[in-house]
């Protein structure tokens, strides 16, 4: 099974064991805002893309604190001025309570997992303790499925400087200029465009200027 199937089982397994509706997994992108990563139902895409949008909510504080935020009864006088858009939005599309669980590597926040119900009510000890231990095993699947996307992407990197050498007849040194010198003029990462060497999708003039790195 995959490092990224993984994540989604735990995220399911979560789900049954705190008896909630559904679970919305979201991680911290390289500029530090959270991407969803990956949901068990419509109504946990419709709050990530609330709390992207609006830019508050449970799921925000959690990703801004590295606390944990559970509302037992999202719709109260008391969230409405916490939350004022966010908590009439999310109560219309269907949730009652909302627990968000950081996922925090030391002092790095990683993302957070976060749970919504239908109904109102707050989880159990016993269930707190669970989801507990099941974030920390999602924190830890999705660590090294970002460790290996990051060694894939410098492998990748790697190759097309490799090929860029021998194409253009250069150091590895003055290849790799090369490559970030096209991704800084074309605007790209220098990952998308090691990916079309490699495929042979692009080739480096040996006149191509380096341009700035």
């Amino acid at each position: 099974m995959s490092g990224e199937r993984l994540v989604e089982a735990a995220c399911e397994v979560c789900v049954l064991l705190a008896g909630v509706s559904g679970a919305q997994l979201t991680l911290v992108n390289g500029t530090g805002r959270g991407e969803p990563r990956y949901t068990t139902n419509a109504t946990g895409g419709r709050l990530e893309n609330l709390r992207f949008l609006l830019g508050e909510g449970p799921a925000e504080d959690a990703l801004r604190s590295g606390v944990p935020v559970l509302v037992a009864e999202l719709d109260s006088p008391e969230n409405r001025l916490r939350w004022p858009l966010f908590v009439p939005a999310a109560c219309a599309a269907g949730a009652s309570a909302v627990f968000v669980f950081p996922l925090c590597s030391g002092v790095i926040q990683i993302g957070a997992l976060a749970l919504h119900r239908y109904r109102p009510g707050p989880l159990t000890t016993k269930q707190v303790l669970d989801v507990r231990v099941l974030a920390e095993v999602i924190l830890s699947l999705a660590l090294d499925e970002l460790a290996r996307l990051h060694f894939d992407s410098r492998a990748e990197v790697h190759q097309a400087t490799g090929m860029l050498s021998v194409q253009l007849g250069v150091s590895m040194e003055e290849a790799l200029t090369r490559l970030r010198g096209h991704a800084f003029a074309h605007d790209q990462p220098v990952v998308e465009v090691a990916h079309d060497v490699v495929a042979r999708r692009l080739r480096l003039s040996p006149g191509t200027a380096p341009g700035p790195v």
